[in-house]
């Protein structure tokens, strides 16, 4: 296998498989929650009065 040249052998496939998807779980949460702060406190039911001096977002 062309693996076995870099130095990785079966017994790491253990430990690589769940530690990419962890990593990759990780950064997709990551920038799922940066696109999801765009939509902050802007419902047209829960939307707040963003221009008042003073205010603070309903979450950071």
């Amino acid at each position: 296998m062309v693996l076995r040249y870099i130095g990785i052998t079966k017994d790491y496939w253990v430990w690589v498989f769940p530690l990419t998807g962890l990593t990759l779980g990780w950064f997709l949460e990551k920038k799922e929650k940066e696109r999801m702060t765009s939509y902050r406190d802007r419902s047209s039911l829960y939307g707040r009065n963003t221009s008042a001096p003073g205010y603070k977002p309903s979450w950071p």
